[in-house]
């Protein structure tokens, strides 16, 4: 019996000291979350509009006077000089026309030297006493009259001068010209319409709208691009880039109020004659020179009930919460508009573990690949 009280005790002691021997369990440790540090980066902002061609020198040519038309002296779709004859009109009646003045002028001319004579003899005979002043009234107006018909005969002949070289229709610009709809033999006048267009090839606009949110954004005071900052490029309707940009010259002086935009107008250099007006493009408005602002992954973005929000490291390790505003994605960024300071640490992995006040270990986050900065995300 003593025995087996003894091997209990010992059994006992060994349990004891086994159990003093088992370490005691770790502490938790911190979790790890990757950072970057939020700093500004260039960026290219840019938008595309569909927009189509108009030329600000697009020119009905029509007729000024009435006639048969005697000849057409281009070829559809010529290129002309300005000066250059397009149409004919016949002649004949704007000469005799013009003639028929000259003859009255030349007669006007005579009536109104024979009124001056009188009337230097009236004023003799006037003074001698041999007419009465009634008489040399009727002299005076009558050269006053001749002097009135003289002028009068002067525009007849400018107006029928006018007329007959209104016959030949001639290009007011440089430009391309377009299909003649009358054939020679047609009669023509003010009232027949258009006989053709005439383009000019240099002075091309781009037409597009403008929402009046972004026309509002780049007219404040405190904005980053004003409009004079911007170009316009355009991509061409078989995708590719016209080699020529564009500046802004003209918004209209009032809002659609259907679609909530404005018209605006680029003025494009068309030197190699590859804009046509009518023709459809996609007009891209970016700045010319690369913008400053800052920058984070939009994988660090969070939302909830009280906004967008990201989580930082803040003093000592401690995760914190910061409430900010956003605009435009750049391939894997986004730009924070406000809320947020460069140079805060901006949790992007291991969101999913801490909340505020939580200490981390920190680490920095490298991207798989390079964000391309420059073009908002499409």
């Amino acid at each position: 019996m003593q025995h087996r009280i003894i091997a209990l005790s010992v059994l006992a002691l060994s349990l004891l000291l086994g159990a003093c021997e088992k370490k005691a369990p770790p502490e938790a440790q911190a979790p790890e979350v990757f950072v970057v540090i939020a700093s500004e980066q260039p960026y290219y902002p840019q938008r595309g509009f569909n927009a189509h061609v108009e030329s600000k020198s697009d020119v009905n040519i029509t007729a000024e006077v009435t006639g048969k038309l005697l000849a057409i002296h281009f070829k559809e779709g010529d290129d002309v000089s300005a000066g250059t004859p397009l149409f004919d009109i016949d002649p004949a009646p704007y000469k005799a026309a013009l003639a028929r003045a000259k003859a009255e002028l030349a007669k006007a001319e005579a009536n109104k030297a024979n009124a001056i004579k009188n009337f230097a003899r009236g004023k003799k005979l006037v003074e001698d006493g041999y007419i009465s002043a009634s008489e040399y009234d009727t002299l005076e107006a009558r050269e006053l009259e001749a002097t009135a018909a003289v002028e009068a005969a002067k525009a007849a002949v400018e107006s029928a001068a006018v007329d007959l070289e209104y016959t030949t229709i001639k290009a007011p610009q440089d430009g391309r010209v377009g299909r003649a709809k009358p054939s020679v033999g047609d009669v023509v006048s003010p009232g027949y319409g258009v006989l053709t267009t005439l383009v000019g090839k240099n002075d091309m606009e781009v037409v597009f709208q403008l929402p009046e949110r972004l026309l509002l954004v780049a007219q404040r005071p405190d904005a980053k691009a004003k409009v004079e900052d911007f170009e316009v490029a355009l991509t061409m309707p078989d995708g590719t880039e016209y080699p020529h940009t564009g500046t802004i010259h003209y918004f209209s002086n009032r809002v659609d109020p259907s679609t909530g935009t404005v018209e605006t107008r680029a003025a494009i250099p068309n030197p190699n004659d590859l804009l046509r007006p009518g023709l459809y493009v996609q007009a891209v408005v970016r700045v010319k020179e690369p913008i400053m602002g800052l920058m984070i992954p939009q994988a660090a973005l969070q939302v909830d009930q009280r906004g967008t929000y990201v989580l930082a490291v803040g003093e000592h390790n401690t995760v914190k919460r910061i409430n900010l505003t956003t605009g435009e994605r750049f391939g894997e960024n986004v730009l924070v508009n406000s809320g947020l300071d460069a140079g805060e640490r901006v949790i992007v992995r291991g969101v999913q573990k801490v909340r505020p006040g939580t200490e981390v270990k920190v680490s920095e986050y490298k991207p798989a690949t390079e964000p391309a900065a420059g073009s908002p995300a499409q």
